[in-house]
């Protein structure tokens, strides 16, 4: 990618985390895991990664059990055992806001620094832009899917002109305007073009400081609540906003890539819904890590350990291109050297003639950080989702 990679500041001094460490030991028989998803990733290629690894070490991993829950309860969920002394969660799979919660409950073990040797040279396989996006793990995950895909504008080409699809803020508020009820954007905390979307408009409003949502998104906020006034609902999920929008309930929507890809190819969409990028595009970096809860026992770390090693290999990385996304966590698997599947896929589904071109043009920027980000979300509930219009 040729874009410029643009920070958002630095990440926060996590003065509150433990500096607790664990020696991780190989299990003398294998053990069973419990994996904890709050941010889709099973679904996204993340399980089956998980699968081929339980299956190639028999003398690691018994079985596996999967749990998925909402990124806003991926922390409580954790926090409920680590209190009541007993934590089953071997390993949890979430985006910025999953890590964010959990590092500001100090929930999690430091990996990165502590268990270093265990998990492979990061330098081998991050290039600059997904190191910065690493780097906003403190440490305490490890990137396992990266994905610098929005904001984009999805229109329904039955109802809206190519000619007619906003491309700047400003347009797109004065479509919303003009067909009450037909715009809307899920809730940040719990969608990833929801996030991507507030986090792009601080760039493209021109706002004093993007990495800084309490003192310089004084545009944004402002832009948003003018926004919400021609908004009926902000659906709860990514997923109720694509079932919306490929019900025609909606006509235009902000997106990611990933999104756009998989909802056509499982005909959620039609396969002929339009896009567009916006003027002065602003890639919003985004992806998953994997944290291990405090409270596991040294085994359950060893094999978590190993297991997350492999997660990010190129074998297991080539999975997810045919999930809907372009870019993996491995800088060297990527959709020209991953086999006849992948291209197939990217072909089909992938907007070849679109995606490469625009990731180019665009500028790509490192999300607020963890804290910042749980800022964004109660500014946002309190400043424009409580005050949604019916």
């Amino acid at each position: 990618m040729s874009a410029l990679l643009t920070g958002c500041g630095a990440p926060i001094d996590n003065a509150a985390s433990s500096s607790e460490t664990l020696t991780p030991k190989k299990p003398e028989k294998p053990i069973a895991l419990t994996i904890l998803d709050g941010g889709g990733d099973l679904a996204g290629g993340g399980q089956a990664a998980i699968d081929a690894f339980a299956k190639a070490n028999p003398d690691l991993v018994s079985k596996v059990t999967y749990q998925t829950a909402a990124g806003t309860d991926v922390a409580g969920k954790v926090k409920a055992q680590q209190n009541g002394g007993s934590v089953d969660i071997s390993l949890l799979l979430g985006g910025p806001d999953v890590l964010g919660a959990a590092q500001q409950q100090n929930l999690l073990l430091k990996q990165i620094s502590d268990q270093g040797k265990s998990l492979p040279d990061l330098s081998t396989i991050q290039d600059p832009s997904r190191a910065l996006l690493q780097h906003f793990s403190e440490g305490y995950g490890l990137l396992v899917n990266y994905d610098p895909n929005g904001p984009i504008v999805a229109y329904n080409s039955d109802k809206v002109d190519k000619a007619q699809a906003p491309d700047t803020p400003e347009e797109l508020l004065a479509w919303a305007k003009a067909h009450k009820g037909k715009f809307s954007y899920a809730q940040p905390a719990a969608s990833g073009s929801g996030r991507a979307f507030i986090q792009a408009l601080p760039y493209l409003l021109g706002d004093s400081d993007p990495s800084d949502p309490t003192k310089g998104w004084d545009r944004t906020w402002k832009y948003l609540e003018e926004l919400g006034r021609y908004v009926n609902s902000y659906p709860a999920s990514s997923s109720l906003l694509a079932q919306q929008f490929g019900a025609g309930q909606l006509e235009v929507i902000p997106t990611i890539i990933a999104h756009d890809v998989s909802n056509r190819k499982v005909g959620t969409w039609p396969k002929d819904t339009g896009i567009a990028t916006f003027q002065d595009q602003t890639w919003i970096s985004d992806g998953h890590f994997s944290m291990v809860p405090k409270g596991v026992s040294a085994e359950t770390l060893y094999v978590a350990l190993k297991l997350q090693s492999y997660m990010v290999q190129e074998e297991a990385q080539r999975e997810r291109l045919t999930t809907g996304v372009l870019t993996t966590a491995n800088k060297n698997t990527t959709t020209e050297n991953s086999g006849a599947t992948v291209k197939d896929f990217v072909q089909k589904w992938g907007r070849p003639d679109f995606y490469p071109e625009a990731l180019n043009a665009g500028k790509a920027v490192v999300p607020l950080t963890p804290a910042k980000m749980q800022e964004a979300f109660e500014l946002w509930q309190r400043n424009v989702g409580s005050k949604v219009s019916s």
